[in-house]
């Protein structure tokens, strides 16, 4: 952390690219490459394909249409073989006295004429009288005639409901799902009256599932099954039908429309039988307006033109999407060595703004382009020269000054230029930034600039100096600071001039830092310093031996000197070589 935090220093700005030229010409080139892929994958599927998909649609739903439409006429078949046989002559009466015989010779031709497959009889206690059933798969007046049986259906709720005279709002008829021995059975049940109006017994008529499915399967050419209003399959004309999940059933029962002639095919489906894709509607199966037996489902298969076409789709988006692909990746790449030159220049006049003057850009064209870069690198070459010039004025001056202030203190005369070779070499072996360098090297120069703020008569007094002398003498950090604090040259320089002095146990002066607050330039020099000014001749005493300096440079390690730096510099001391005689 530095120890200048009042010291002000001039930043200059680095602006920011928001929206980088490659961007600028890129993205208009993708959009637009974009918008001419969609577009053109867009009108080959409306065109080729979808015109293809939507008949499929429309046969699809077509059949649905045709499907409800055939539910609600086998409902009024029902409804108008009751009502022949509630209303024949002699059928009440047959009912009451529980004559089979007579019931069935009255009822046969009805029955055999409307095709009806199954109608029971039952007595107004809800005994069974008389069944007829239609032997599936033989001939029309094939039929079983059986009495006393088909126990079963009296519990039903729609022998019970007529049985107990209900009326709905529908009237006095009555349909429900009926599940026999022989299958699913579609029942209508309505009231048989007697000649003064009361009621005599129950009819009711029904048609099999697999009748209605293969009749519906017929007439729509398309695949017919009837679901619960769980989902489960109840008959199919596919042969294993996947059941509905749970909620499509569900939801599709609660969009049912209000009238059964309206229904609303309101959901759909897709899924394989034998290897086999269908697509399948799904509506709401109501019988009487409002009574949900399940839901109905109307699939056809998708015809291997459909196929074709959607695998067609999805080759043309492939080649769409390989041909937008090369086109983007030319025009990146032609973007890219447009922008290449521009984006070197801007790199590179960034570093020359933050002070980089080594920056040099190779040219690779020979364009416009080339020709700034040719520009460009003579400006940073003439920056660097003329920076070089000035730095070197500054050093001028600087040794000027220090010049200057020997020529006031004798004692310290070439004191500057030893300490200054001995510091950089010791921070060179502590592993300081040769950028660092640099700084340390001025510092040095400058550490007892501050002395130019002392009075000669303190300066060069030869006697001992006072408490408040020795006061003023100590200042001359604080001196050298205030002297130095305003001039952005020598910002980094400060810390030698302004902390030598300090200690390591906090004992030192100006400000009484201790340990790392002090700056490791001013650790490294102050030990240098100490070393000079005892191994030198001086007008109060004769140069130190060596050894004993250093013997004194360790005992002070923790006390006024950083043990580590004292380390480095005894070792250095102690190397054989040049300079360490």
């Amino acid at each position: 952390m530095s120890i200048f935090k009042n010291v002000s220093s001039r930043q200059i700005p680095v602006w920011k690219v928001r929206v980088p030229i490659r961007i600028k010409i890129t993205i208009p080139y993708l959009i637009l490459s974009l918008v001419l892929a969609v577009v053109a994958a867009y009108l080959i599927t409306q065109v080729v394909i979808e015109n293809v998909e939507e008949r499929f649609n429309k046969q699809l739903y077509e059949a649905g249409k045709i499907s409800s439409e055939l539910i609600v006429t086998y409902e009024t078949q029902l409804l108008q073989t009751q009502r022949l046989l509630s209303n024949t002559e002699g059928v009440s009466g047959a009912v009451q006295t529980n004559d089979p015989t007579t019931l069935r010779t009255l009822t046969f031709g009805i029955i055999l004429n409307d095709g009806q497959e199954a109608v029971e009889f039952f007595n107004l206690h809800g005994s069974h009288v008389l069944s007829i059933r239609h032997h599936f798969g033989t001939n029309p007046e094939d039929y079983e005639f059986s009495t006393g049986g088909q126990t079963e259906f009296t519990q039903l709720e729609i022998v019970q409901n007529v049985l107990a005279q209900k009326i709905d709002e529908r009237g006095d008829k009555f349909a429900d799902l009926v599940q026999t021995d022989s299958g699913y059975f579609l029942y209508i049940s309505g009231p048989i009256y007697d000649s003064n109006g009361e009621l005599a017994g129950v009819v009711l008529v029904g048609r099999s599932l697999s009748t209605v499915a293969a009749d519906m399967r017929a007439k729509t050419f398309a695949q017919i099954t009837f679901y619960d209003e769980l989902g489960r399959v109840i008959y199919s004309t596919l042969p294993s039908p996947p059941n509905l999940e749970p909620e499509l059933a569900v939801r599709t029962v609660l969009l049912k429309d209000i009238s059964s002639t309206k229904r609303d095919i309101s959901s759909q489906r897709d899924f394989d039988v034998a290897n086999i894709p269908f697509s399948e509607i799904l509506g709401a199966w109501e019988v009487r307006g409002n009574h949900d037996l399940g839901v109905l489902g109307i699939a056809l298969s998708q015809t291997p033109i459909l196929q074709s076409l959607t695998n067609s789709r999805g080759q043309i988006f492939i080649l769409v999407f390989i041909a937008v692909t090369l086109i983007i990746l030319v025009g990146v790449n032609l973007a890219n060595a447009i922008t290449r030159p521009l984006l070197q220049l801007v790199q590179a006049s960034v570093r020359v703004s933050q002070g980089d003057l080594s920056v040099r850009i190779t040219p690779h064209t020979n364009d416009e382009i080339s020709t700034l870069t040719h520009s460009f690198n003579t400006m940073v070459e003439n920056l660097h020269t003329s920076k070089k010039e000035l730095l070197n004025a500054y050093d001028n001056t600087l040794e000027g000054w220090v010049k200057a202030l020997e020529l006031r203190d004798k004692e310290t005369q070439g004191h500057s230029e030893r300490v200054i070779e001995l510091t950089i070499r010791l921070a060179v072996e502590m592993g300081v930034h040769w950028e660092t360098l640099i700084n340390i090297r001025r510092g040095a120069l400058l550490h007892d600039i501050g002395k130019m703020g002392v009075p000669d008569a303190i300066l060069r007094k030869e006697e001992k100096l006072s408490e408040e002398e020795m006061m003023v003498i100590r200042n001359h950090p604080q001196f050298a600071y205030d002297m130095l604090k305003e001039i952005d040259y020598l910002q980094s320089a400060l810390e030698i001039p302004y902390c030598h002095h300090e200690k390591w146990d906090g004992t030192g002066y100006p400000r009484g830092l201790k340990g790392e607050e002090i700056p490791l330039a001013a650790r490294i020099f102050s030990i240098v310093d100490v070393w000079d000014a005892m191994t030198s001749d001086r007008p109060y005493r004769k140069a130190i031996p060596r050894e004993e300096v250093i013997s004194h440079l360790i005992e002070q390690k923790g006390r006024h000197f950083d043990p580590n730096v004292v380390d480095v510099f005894v070792r250095i001391l102690r190397a054989p070589g040049k300079g360490n005689e």
